[in-house]
């Protein structure tokens, strides 16, 4: 099936051609000027380089050393995590991120993962000892219980 491609795209690919592209030619292809485009660029982390050439300017964006995404501080100092982000480091709602300052000017956030010994003694220890011949007959008593439920049809 065909894929429309939006004319945001297509300004994208231009400006990011080695050629770059000018203004005109954009209009020409998408039908108006996508100076938004080059802002969405930049944001992202490329760099965004002019040439005058007469009367027209030639932009090209230069592709990011390494993708960067942008979010906003709120007023109570809260930070929205960009999706793309959440999801390459597989974050979730309660995770937990460290914070390193380098050189006063540098930011660099990582996950904090948790360790199997880090889950030591979160358990409190159990009020009566059982046998394993103990926990085996449980078993079975649950079983039964949950076969019989299920034959009688009984939702408890």
């Amino acid at each position: 099936m065909y894929k429309r491609i939006t004319g945001t795209k297509k300004a994208e690919r231009l400006f990011t051609k080695p050629d770059g592209a000018t203004m005109a030619e954009i209009i020409e292809l998408t039908g108006g000027p996508q100076y938004n485009v080059l802002k969405k660029l930049e944001a992202k982390g490329y760099n965004i380089r002019k040439v005058k050439e007469g009367n027209a300017t030639r932009y090209f964006a230069d592709t990011p050393a390494s993708e960067s995404f942008e979010s906003t501080i709120t007023s109570n100092g809260t930070v929205t995590i960009p999706k793309e982000v959440r999801a390459r480091l597989h974050l979730r709602s309660g995770h937990k991120l460290r914070f390193v300052v380098e050189n006063g000017s540098r930011a660099i956030i990582t996950p904090v993962s948790r360790r199997l010994s880090d889950l030591a003694g979160i358990l409190p220890k159990p009020g009566k000892i059982v046998t394993l011949g103990e926990m085996d007959e449980a078993i079975a008593s649950g079983a039964i219980a949950r076969y019989r439920r299920a034959a009688t049809g009984d939702k408890r």
